[in-house]
């Protein structure tokens, strides 16, 4: 039987959609050297590589980044976790990075960064267990046509083991209708699947067997008494013997195992309205959790739902 550590389990917001507002607000600011961007996201359930605590509760995410035209970016982030009586502050993160392209036309390129996590070690959302991450996306989208993206994270841990994530994204995004002078501003809606791969720490427990010998002691026969106590005339006592025997000894033993293992497939349609610089969004997700282990035999692989929404503003 296994039972899972508390390990990596990336993020669905975070590094990825600074990354890629980052790279939105660049297309729409060039006469700028440096823009801000304000963002409030509701997070009906925070999650890392499709895996999710059985603590998790839904999170409140203001965010504020500002970025350069070169592409450097620093943003922070702050945790809120409304659960009922017990909502509260959890902690906040910093992100510098930079977004590339190397092309004009934008078709390929990505994104490096690095965040620190502040959050409170009693937090009941799946971050806590985080010190930092460094995160580093390429993506291909060769005429606009689908957009393929590759990429990784290292994630440092507070009391367990470092870890890796990558993810394999394919995207696909479609304006449904455009507006404003430039033709920027619209409804546009971008389907989304990606397959999220990292590793995975267990403490395992099994058992050994060996085969160990002991002695057995057989009691002695009794000696008959003497005829009419005339001593003897009797029958001796046999004494007590000893006989060696073969027996089986099980041991329960536990171990670490640390194992490279495909963690989720999601499937989302990110939904986007812009008007001028403000952009809203609502995003929904399927997970399927890959390779969980099971706990009291239930089954944790099934699929469950997920939305993100919120709005942000660039200045």
């Amino acid at each position: 039987m296994k039972n899972l550590k508390l390990i990596t389990l990336a993020l669905i917001l975070g590094v990825s959609i600074n990354a890629r507002g980052q790279a939105t607000a660049t297309d729409s600011a060039h006469t700028k050297s440096i823009f801000f961007n304000a963002g409030l996201q509701y997070v009906s359930n925070l999650t890392y590589a499709g895996r999710r605590d059985a603590s998790s509760v839904p999170i409140l995410l203001p965010t504020f980044t500002i970025v350069s035209k070169q592409g450097f970016f620093i943003g922070g982030a702050a945790y809120f976790d409304l659960n009922g009586s017990n909502s509260g502050t959890e902690g906040i993160s910093v992100t510098p990075g930079y977004v590339f392209s190397f092309d004009e036309k934008k078709e390929f390129g990505g994104s490096l960064s690095a965040t620190k996590y502040f959050i409170t070690n009693s937090s009941p959302i799946i971050l806590s267990s985080f010190n930092a991450t460094a995160d580093a996306t390429l993506y291909y989208n060769p005429a606009r046509i689908v957009k393929i993206t590759l990429g990784g994270s290292y994630r440092f841990g507070k009391d367990s083991h470092d870890d890796i994530v990558n993810n394999l994204e394919l995207s696909k995004e479609i304006a449904l209708y455009k507006t404003g002078a430039t033709k920027t501003d619209g409804l546009k809606i971008a389907p989304t699947a990606t397959l999220y791969s990292g590793t995975q720490s267990f403490i395992e427990t099994y058992y050994t067997q060996s085969q160990v010998q002991r002695a057995v002691t057989n009691p002695g026969a009794p000696g008959s008494a003497g005829i009419l106590g005339i001593p003897g005339t009797g029958t001796a006592a046999t004494p007590p013997s000893q006989t060696i025997i073969n027996q089986t000894d099980t041991q329960e033993k536990q171990q670490e195992v640390k194992k490279y293992n495909l963690l989720a497939l999601s499937a989302s349609m990110p939904v986007t309205y812009s008007v001028n610089k403000i952009q809203f969004s609502l995003t929904p997700y399927f997970i399927k959790p890959l390779n969980q282990v099971n706990y009291n035999n239930a089954s944790p692989n099934g699929v469950y739902f997920l939305f993100t929404g919120g709005a942000s503003v660039t200045f």
